[in-house]
């Protein structure tokens, strides 16, 4: 009834995308199969599997993981749903993301001390390093990248209601705020990211390397949270977006801890 609704007065325009933490292709809920994309329910779906799947990669190096969800994701989901998932590290229902990728778990901590507990220095470092990675990801798998608002300045915070503080106005991270402008940039200036064909290349224990082709335009997404750097072969004269670095010959190299995206 709501999506006949929605359809109904929008001309068909108007998308409905649903809270579903799960696979939602194929996820029971109350002991029945739900048809989210049946076509009378869903356009859409937050993308959770995503976000463990990131931080996975982001925070402990499991690329596996990270290359096994993205190609259950890519096969289970219609295409036109891919191209529209809710892309998340952080919402108001879960930890913030910079939290998550240097602090300590929170489990059995009293809410009194989670209140006031914050990263280290060192911890926070840590942190901003993997979430250049993971933002990085998130702005460059299929989907819609979703920025809780604060990530980008770098707000800490445990769960609800710490993760719903206010905006740091006048402490943002630099650093971070010129790394999510850029991106932000790069899907304006690329639209093979929003719409273009996914597959994933190769990937090791600790490295992932991606493309992204369509719109006239090939992109190669490689990303590391190994020790030693990841090579990986590149054509003549790419370019990477990040940095404007340009490729002359043979192979590319991520170092540790560090995402690229290049364009050929």
């Amino acid at each position: 009834a709501l999506r006949a609704r929605v359809k109904d007065a929008t001309g068909g325009e108007g998308l409905v995308l649903g809270e579903v933490w799960e696979n939602a292709a194929d996820k029971i809920s109350y002991g029945h199969r739900r048809r989210y994309f049946g076509g009378k329910q869903l356009d859409s779906v937050m993308n959770y599997p995503l976000r463990h799947a990131l931080i996975s990669f982001a925070r402990d190096g499991d690329a596996p993981a990270l290359a096994a969800t993205l190609r259950e994701l890519w096969g289970s989901y219609p295409e036109s749903v891919c191209h529209s998932l809710m892309n998340i590290l952080s919402t108001h229902d879960t930890e913030r993301i910079l939290t998550v990728l240097g602090g300590k778990p929170d489990a059995g901590i009293p809410n009194s001390v989670l209140r006031d507990l914050r990263l280290d220095d060192t911890e926070r470092a840590r942190a901003v390093e993997r979430l250049l990675v993971a933002s990085t990801l998130q702005f460059t798998v299929f989907g819609v990248p979703s920025v809780f608002y604060g990530d980008e300045a770098g707000l800490e915070g445990y769960h609800d209601p710490f993760c719903r503080r206010p905006f740091p106005w006048g402490s943002e991270n630099e650093t971070l705020m010129a790394h999510y402008r850029r991106l932000g940039e790069i899907r304006r200036e690329n639209p093979v990211l929003a719409t273009g064909d996914f597959e994933i290349v190769s990937h090791t224990a600790h490295a992932i390397l991606f493309c992204r082709r369509g719109a006239g335009q090939t992109l190669f997404v490689a990303a590391n949270r190994g020790e030693d750097g990841f090579r990986f072969p590149l054509p003549r004269g790419a370019q990477e977006l990040l940095t404007g670095k340009k490729h002359r010959a043979g192979k590319a190299t991520v170092p540790p801890c560090t995402a690229q995206i290049w364009r050929v």
